[in-house]
């Protein structure tokens, strides 16, 4: 079911496996991003969502100003909402690894436990292995 889509992300909820799954289909940043991550926000919150997959294949450069917004204030708010796994699936450029690596390390793992893929598939199957 899609809950939301637009040119550079669609976020849509799986319920067989009680899943978000945001694609990214580009760069961007700002108002758009933080609007597109605030319906997966409120998604959270309607499904109780506890487990979030993130296709950032398609991703373009992140500007850190949004990196500190995902980490301080988007991260905390999913937290508190429920949001209890992230599994991402990474760019095949390597600098994008890179970027989005840099941006999973600094989240507290006894607040969110996350992980890193090449594969969609395979980080769907470690989401469904969480409670």
């Amino acid at each position: 079911m899609i809950s939301f889509d637009d040119s550079f992300l669609t976020i849509s909820w799986e319920p067989d496996d009680r899943i978000i799954c945001a694609q990214w289909k580009h760069e961007v940043g700002g108002e758009a991003m933080r609007r597109g991550l605030d319906v997966g926000l409120d998604l959270i919150r309607d499904k109780q969502a506890r487990r979030w997959l993130v296709d950032s294949r398609l991703l373009g450069a992140i500007d850190p100003a949004d990196v500190k917004w995902v980490n301080d204030h988007w991260i905390p708010r999913a937290v508190a909402a429920g949001l209890q796994s992230m599994a991402f699936v990474l760019a095949k450029k390597v600098v994008m690894q890179l970027t989005m690596k840099s941006f999973i390390a600094r989240i507290d793992e006894r607040e969110l436990a996350n992980a890193y893929f090449d594969d969609i598939d395979s980080a769907r199957a470690w989401l469904r292995e969480r409670p």
